[in-house]
């Protein structure tokens, strides 16, 4: 027999349930359909399990005081499964009061007719799979006409997850996260999209994107069994477990996300072959550019491979705001973005790119004109060589700070510079190579960041950590690291330990 945990799970995964649910009442039986009429009796017949429909308008009127309230639930207790509230309804406030009272689970479905939600209910009682297959293939049209209409990635990804009722992630083919959706009336949704994004848990399913070539006479790459390498994947996060809806919803979706991919990657590509002398995003000014090294993919990568991956990178912002110069023979990646009021300095993008591609990025300074954008390729060019010959940079470098890189790359060579950064560092170099790359991670951080939880979320560990990890090394220095000028000789000492092991500021063990 059906329970009402089965027909939320597998038919309305985007209701709202109005309280929690009581012990027992998920696994109450559902054996039928009633719908609540504007006339006394408002109800014909009530079966022990019946799911009662309430349209909104009736509600106002049926429960319009307390009274009324307690008297229409009064009629349901004991006997419905479930009251689900279809569109708007007044009387909200007291309808739940006196539900709770009863223990009468109410759930609220603002955008539901209730004919169309009793013809889909029973439908779901007579025939489950074909009731899942027909909402399945309701959200893939939804989908589909929103393809249609010009809505991109991350729309397409807000309306799966607004149709779940869970938070949804879509992947490319290395894993980055190119699209996150966390409904905003389902708390549990942020939280699981907050803990994957921080660690990758939380996964509830995973569902490759089918491979759809973009040229469909070119050969895609072949993996070490012969088979094409996936596109991305699909992820569907939370706790709760997957249902049927939603493995048939993540698997009509994903066909169509393919498609998008490829279509916005061939939009992008079009955009950029058509602007190609100067390539500058629609929606500025100002713009930024960002330069980065391509980081020996020119080596070891084909064509293809390096060309698929531009396509990802095109995909962190809508082609109307990103722009990526250059083809996939170029030795370095050349990207214009908008910078907007919202990120008027182009950190955020800046660090989405960095993240994507695991290195330095070099972040120009805002320019309004098209014929700044040379200058501006320019400066974010030497100062990601000054990055370089600093060493142990972060992992966004911005041009209106080049003069600091230069100074800061210079240290190396002061007299005995080397020498003496290690003394001062020394009672934190002892022990292993694991455990010393942790402390100097650590106080790097630490002296970088303003306080303790930015430091933790720049070395992906918990607050409580970076505490422990701080008395550690104030104890073994004799430090008190709240001293301004110990910081400031420390902080270069790091930086100069770092450069000569190669390590950056994100090192841990």
């Amino acid at each position: 027999m059906a329970t009402l945990r089965d027909l939320l799970g597998t038919l309305l995964p985007s209701a709202a349930l109005a309280a929690p649910l009581a012990d027992g009442a998920a696994d109450r039986e559902v054996g039928w359909v009633r719908v609540l009429r504007a006339r006394v009796p408002a109800l014909d017949a009530l079966e022990p399990g019946d799911i009662v429909i309430a349209p909104g308008p009736v509600v106002a009127t049926a429960a319009r005081t307390a009274e009324d309230a307690a008297a229409l639930l009064d009629a349901i207790a004991g006997r419905a499964a479930a009251l689900l509230v279809t569109g708007p309804a007044g009387g909200s406030s007291v309808l739940d009061v006196a539900a709770a009272d009863r223990g009468v689970p109410v759930v609220r479905l603002p955008a539901a007719d209730a004919a169309t939600l009793e013809r889909t209910v029973i439908g779901w009682l007579v025939n489950r799979r074909a009731a899942v297959a027909e909402q399945a293939a309701a959200l893939e049209q939804r989908l589909e006409r929103l393809a249609i209409a010009g809505a991109d990635l991350p729309e397409l990804v807000a309306a799966l997850g607004t149709f779940l009722g869970r938070a949804i992630v879509l992947e490319g083919r290395r894993g980055d996260a190119l699209a996150v959706h966390a409904p905003a009336d389902v708390p549990a949704a942020a939280a699981a999209a907050s803990r994957f994004l921080a660690g990758g848990r939380d996964v509830a399913l995973r569902v490759p994107l089918p491979l759809v070539p973009a040229d469909p006479l070119r050969r895609p790459d072949r993996g070490r069994a012969g088979e094409p390498p996936p596109r991305g994947s699909l992820v569907v996060l939370g706790d709760a477990p997957v249902g049927e809806l939603e493995r048939a919803a993540a698997d009509r979706a994903a066909a169509l996300l393919a498609l998008g991919l490829v279509r916005d990657a061939a939009v992008h590509r079009a955009r950029d072959v058509a602007r190609r002398a100067e390539a500058l995003p629609p929606d500025g000014p100002p713009w930024v550019v960002l330069v980065a090294r391509q980081a020996g993919r020119a080596d070891t990568a084909s064509l293809e491979q390096r060309e698929a991956f531009r396509a990802e990178l095109r995909l962190l912002a809508p082609s109307r705001r990103l722009v990526l110069r250059g083809d996939a023979q170029s030795l370095e990646f050349r990207i214009v973005v908008v910078a907007d009021a919202a990120d008027p300095q182009g950190l955020a993008i800046s660090a989405r790119v960095a993240a994507f591609l695991r290195g330095t990025v070099a972040l120009s300074r805002p320019f309004a004109e098209p014929t700044g954008r040379p200058v501006a390729e320019a400066e974010a060019r030497a100062t990601l060589e000054a990055a370089e010959r600093y060493g142990a940079a972060p992992s966004v470098v911005r041009a209106d700070r080049l003069p600091a890189y230069r100074l800061l790359g210079s240290l190396r060579h002061v007299p005995d510079g080397t020498d003496l950064a290690r003394d001062l560092l020394e009672p934190i170099l002892r022990g292993r190579p694991a455990l010393v790359s942790a402390r100097l991670a650590t106080l790097r951080a630490i002296l970088d960041r303003p306080g303790l939880a930015e430091a933790a979320a720049a070395l992906g560990v918990h607050r409580n950590t970076i505490a422990y990890r701080v008395r550690r090394i104030e104890a073994l220095g004799g430090w008190d690291l709240r001293d301004p000028e110990l910081r400031l000789a420390l902080g270069v000492a790091v930086r100069i330990v770092q450069r000569e092991q190669g390590l950056g500021e994100g090192a841990s063990a």
